[in-house]
């Protein structure tokens, strides 16, 4: 079955309320396919759907979509550098860089805060050489969006 078909499923499912369908539909498509941006993204929007704020930063991180609640969410709920480079499901992130520049940035700096060493690719991004942060390039939520997510992440 095809990216797009599987795709389209997931849609269905999640239109007649599948969730569990949908989820299950998405971690096949991530694990076949665990490299294809486009599949990380719509999972990110399926977690933004059922309000999973954790789980939109964990499939967004690589994406230029990733908001600062949702990345502050993905590393409140997951401390752990090392913990968030495997749920990123990234194969062999040591020699393996992302399509992007945002993904191959993002990648290069939490594979540098999980290991302590930078990846092994050849086209390291500069950026990535120096002390800083995944910083999101989307913009930041708004003071509404921020109090509804607070309020989600409280209950």
């Amino acid at each position: 079955m095809s990216i797009e078909s599987t795709l389209a499923k997931v849609d269905t499912d999640l239109r007649e309320h599948r969730d569990d369908l949908a989820r299950r539909r998405l971690r096949g498509l991530v694990s076949s396919y665990p490299t294809d941006l486009t599949i990380r993204r719509r999972f990110a929007k399926a977690y933004h759907d059922w309000m999973h704020a954790a789980q939109v930063g964990r499939w967004n991180f690589l994406d230029d979509a990733l908001t600062w609640p949702e990345l502050e969410a993905f590393e409140r709920q997951f401390r752990d550098p090392a913990r968030r480079l495997k749920l990123l499901v990234w194969p062999d992130p040591e020699r393996n860089p992302p399509s992007t520049p945002t993904a191959r940035r993002r990648l290069a700096i939490l594979h540098r805060e999980a290991t302590g060493r930078l990846p092994a690719w050849s086209d390291l991004p500069d950026d990535s050489r120096e002390e800083i942060l995944p910083v999101p390039s989307a913009p930041l939520a708004s003071d509404e969006q921020l109090r509804e997510l607070r309020r989600r992440l409280a209950a």
